[in-house]
């Protein structure tokens, strides 16, 4: 019985077919690529700082000495699919000729010496991916092609280099085509395709060898790509590599961008996406992919030689074990509230983004959890309908305003004019924002016109409202990060760490929460949340069931 239960044990953890597809995301400088390289190391040669000893001091020395254990016992190297690289198989394939022809009508700051250079890398891009060149496949994805898509960098120039794959991407999720520019309906995923085929390719070649297949794709830009893989693979995680902003600019600058390439890319990486226009689909976006992610590494400021990047080595060490063996160690408490706080985002009924938050003692005992939504009482957006408030139904979930403001009723149903077909074709609620179509009509963006408490500030007022204990030296958790007004009512209260996933684009840290006498700690979250956070932590078998089937 016992060697029954411990083959399907070594079965359900899937020793005979291992497999893990990593996607990494975050800005440009935040570290993608360094992480991408610690997940390529051999086991000797990745420096941690991983507890090693007889004695831990607390539990989570306790967790690090297993992590290390699991680690040494069972590590193996990730085989890499560099984004930029499968842009660059895309952009070739049409043909050397087109490829140079679409470069040279860009205008880029190159002259001809530098083309000639990059017809020699195209060319040779060209030799390698045929198979009969003799070079595995992994040789030509993992090595190869990253290698001389490396030379061709310097050859253009880290700037050039830059313009040149933002088109590319945008072209090819506009059109399936990396030199063409007009929108074509069924193509957005041709990116996505084609690193999906490259994981296939590797995975056959993986399984007639008998080895597992650990890869990492860095790095994704745009959420609905993230989404095409979370939606296929139960082993896909979408990894955001995130570090102080002011960090990030900081090695930008030392690879030679200037003040103008980091503006550019901001704008380019960061900005908010009007979804009515249809190029908002196709551009990079960040702040969307941050949104989606499973997991989060924080990559701190680290110039000392001697420990560099080993901070951010001990959370990828730790991710990619959990993987392996779900249930290996518990969460930590920071990962537990901010879980939480993601959970409570859900109740949120905002229809542009649903944001949570948690507050805590300084020993993480939760005094209160919030999200953006109005105030109680009030409809939220979600539940209400376009059509509703035009045809006169529901009328208590609508504002005296929006029911008879003279200017704003005649422009509300002349938008909503657009949306009619969706309400005949699939019968789904046609909700609006308030506060959108408000600054639409006065063509201004001012947030205070929104109906939604945010989820801070909903936080805060749930302890006043029910006669709570003081947060004096707490904790605040939010899966976003304050903005400039919940900043200074986390001031106020006194709450001394403040645990964040995503910036808010305003001056909130630098200007309110780094302002004072007081200020708060700001964090950014490492950990796992949402359905991540139930696989990595929830053992696929009693833990005691799995040591007693293999001890027997």
């Amino acid at each position: 019985m016992n060697s029954y239960l411990k083959s399907a044990i070594g079965t359900i953890y899937g020793k005979d077919d291992d497999f893990i597809l990593l996607g990494l995301t975050g800005r440009t400088g935040s570290g993608c690529s360094t992480v991408a390289k610690i997940l390529q190391t051999k086991k000797e040669e990745i420096k941690h700082s991983l507890f090693f000893g007889d004695n831990p001091k607390n539990n989570e020395d306790r967790i690090q000495k297993i992590i290390r254990k699991h680690f040494e016992s069972t590590w193996e190297t990730f085989q890499l699919i560099q984004v930029r690289s499968v842009l660059t198989l895309l952009l070739v394939e049409p043909g050397v000729g087109k490829a140079i022809d679409f470069i040279r009508d860009l205008r880029l700051p190159i002259d001809n010496s530098q083309l000639i250079q990059v017809k020699n890398h195209f060319e040779l891009i060209n030799k390698l991916k045929d198979e009969s060149y003799g070079i595995t496949r992994e040789q030509f994805y993992t090595y190869e092609l990253p290698r001389i898509c490396e030379e061709f960098k310097k050859t253009l120039g880290e700037s050039a280099f830059v313009k040149l794959y933002q088109q590319i991407g945008t072209n090819i999720r506009t059109s399936g085509k990396p030199t063409v520019e007009m929108l074509c309906e069924g193509q957005f995923f041709e990116l996505a395709d084609k690193i999906n085929s490259i994981v296939k390719e590797l995975r056959a070649e993986n399984k007639s060898l008998g080895k597992k297949t650990f890869i990492v794709i860095d790095a994704i830009r745009n959420p609905l790509e993230a989404i095409f893989f979370q939606e296929r693979y139960a082993s896909f995680f979408l990894l955001a590599v995130s570090c102080d902003d002011s960090e990030r600019k900081r090695r930008l600058r030392y690879l030679k961008y200037s003040e103008e390439d980091i503006d550019s890319l901001d704008k380019q990486e960061y900005q908010d996406c009007d979804l009515d226009k249809e190029a908002s689909y196709s551009i990079q976006d960040i702040q969307g992919c941050l949104q989606r992610a499973d997991l989060y590494i924080s990559n701190p400021d680290d110039l000392n030689e001697v420990s560099k990047f080993k901070t951010l080595a001990n959370q990828v060490l730790k991710f990619v074990s959990l993987m392996k063996r779900p249930g290996l160690v518990t969460p930590t408490s920071i990962e537990r509230c901010m879980q939480i706080a993601y959970t409570a985002k859900l109740n949120s009924g905002c229809i542009s983004r649903q944001v949570g938050a948690v507050i805590t003692d300084i020993n993480f005992s939760i005094k209160a959890v919030g999200w953006n939504d109005t105030p109680q009482g009030q409809v939220p957006c979600i539940l209400r309908s376009r059509f509703d408030l035009i045809d006169g139904k529901d009328q208590v979930a609508y504002s005296t305003f929006e029911k008879n403001d003279d200017k704003f009723v005649p422009f509300f149903k002349e938008s909503s004019e657009k949306y009619i077909p969706i309400l005949e074709d699939d019968g789904r609620n046609i909700s609006y924002c308030f506060k959108s179509e408000y600054n639409k009509l006065k063509d201004k963006d001012n947030q205070v016109h929104t109906r939604s408490l945010h989820a801070e500030e909903n936080a805060f007022l749930q302890i006043s409202k029910y006669g709570g204990s003081g947060i004096a030296g707490g904790k605040l958790f939010t899966t976003a990060s304050p903005c400039e007004l919940c900043a200074k009512k986390a001031y106020q209260l006194g709450i001394k760490h403040i645990y964040y996933i995503d910036p808010y684009p305003g001056i909130a840290m630098s200007h309110i929460l780094e302002g004072g006498a007081n200020n708060p700690e700001l964090m950014l979250f490492s950990g796992a949340i949402g359905r991540a956070f139930h696989r990595l932590y929830t053992p696929i078998v009693a833990y005691k069931d799995e040591l007693k089937a293999l001890a027997e």
